[in-house]
């Protein structure tokens, strides 16, 4: 494939908010033959996902990951004014801002703050709708053929370029004999709470998050905060934030996030999380709910889950000007946000650029390959991650 125009079959392993953006902005390109792989047994998305509840015959939806993000990129403002014609995403009028010792103020450098219609997991879904995407599918295996100038994907054929949209473990295991040992080196990960500036790997935390319904609604002045406490560090009420409320029902959705250093003194394998550590972090997520938001004894629990994301969220950021990362040599890729910023912006904006890198090398225009070299500086944000501004960009969605 090195003599002319390639075939320009793609293989893209992730479908995450920077796979799924990749693959549309693609096809968009003319580079229509290419396949989004996922893991996901009910829906794609990676950390934009969303979970639908039963609780009493009606179901309930809670956003079990990413919350909310905002818009400071142009382009990732056409994308947004897309799914917003689509009826996909929506501003969150809700108060938003930060909670210290029951104290409540509201955070002025949010602008603007969006989220999906319903649930972020509508967002996903647009993408993906976009694209073709096979699910559930593992990829254990892939490999470079230096002489046929291959990729081949576990058992799923040959493909003439492989893009890597997704990190953590898996990511770094999946490469390991992937015959692109520069790639690799990047891939690899370190899981921790306390960032080690010096360590040239990518880092990513782990954080547990509480799912929790409560019989009577807790008459908070906000719909979502970032908190000041030792063991949580953002809440968040579904219910109004979704603006899902049934008829003669009192019940309130909650989500809450675990500080990254709860996360790690906790950690357990997140495939296999034994019953009594389940409920062990339940009781000291709820007693750290109760004591943040000075609310003392909590309303009934009707339906409580908690989960751990062990690769949650990126704690630094790729030190290069570089969105994306591209191989022309191997014909291989690298997207996500752990590379601009750790939101969902930051995957978009990844997606968009190696969507470009690709187009061009397909047309001949990119010979050499973006910088290698794993060399990583912290990341700005909150703990759940980044939430970029721009007092003087202000977003207003297309009508549907």
């Amino acid at each position: 494939m090195g003599q002319g125009r390639p075939s320009n079959i793609l293989a893209i392993v992730g479908g995450g908010i920077s796979g799924l953006v990749c693959a549309a902005r693609l096809g968009q390109l003319n580079i229509h033959d290419v396949t989004v792989f996922d893991t996901g047994q009910n829906a794609v998305g990676g950390r934009c996902s969303t979970r639908h509840v039963q609780i009493e015959g009606k179901t309930y939806i809670f956003d079990h990951s990413a919350q909310y993000f905002t818009v400071s990129d142009k382009r990732f403002a056409k994308i947004v004014s897309f799914l917003h014609s689509k009826g996909a995403v929506k501003v969150w009028p809700g108060k938003i801002g930060h909670l210290k010792k029951g104290r409540f103020s509201t955070d002025a450098g949010i602008t603007q703050a969006f989220i999906g219609s319903e649930g972020m997991r509508s967002v996903v879904e647009c993408l993906a709708s976009l694209s073709k995407v096979q699910r559930p599918c593992w990829v254990g295996n892939v490999s470079f053929d230096s002489v046929s100038r291959k990729w081949q994907v576990d058992k799923y054929g040959f493909f003439d370029y492989l893009v890597v949209a997704h990190n953590g473990k898996c990511a770094d295991k999946l490469m390991s004999s992937a015959g692109v040992p520069d790639v690799h080196r990047l891939l690899r990960v370190r899981f921790g709470d306390e960032l080690v500036v010096r360590d040239h790997r990518m880092q990513l935390c782990s954080l547990w998050v509480l799912l929790v319904a409560f019989r009577e609604p807790l008459k908070l002045s906000f719909q979502g905060a970032h908190v000041e406490h030792q063991d949580i560090s953002w809440i968040a009420n579904n219910t109004a934030k979704l603006g899902q409320k049934f008829p003669a029902s009192k019940i309130e959705c909650w989500t809450v996030f675990s500080t990254r250093e709860f996360g790690t003194a906790n950690k357990v394998p997140q495939e296999n999380i034994p019953p009594g550590k389940a409920q062990g972090v339940t009781n000291k997520l709820l007693a750290a709910f109760s004591q943040a938001t000075g609310k003392g004894q909590l309303p009934e629990v009707v339906y409580s889950r908690v989960q751990l994301w062990g690769a949650a969220v990126p704690m630094n950021v790729l030190a290069t000007d570089e969105e994306c990362v591209f191989d022309s040599f191997n014909n291989v890729g690298v997207c996500g946000d752990w590379l601009v910023s750790p939101c969902i912006q930051g995957a978009a904006v990844s997606g968009l650029a190696l969507a470009e890198r690709i187009h061009q090398h397909c047309n001949g225009l990119v010979t050499t390959s973006t910088s290698l070299k794993p060399v990583f500086v912290p990341a700005s944000g909150h703990i759940i991650g980044a939430f970029p501004t721009d007092q003087n960009m202000i977003f207003t969605p297309s009508k549907s």
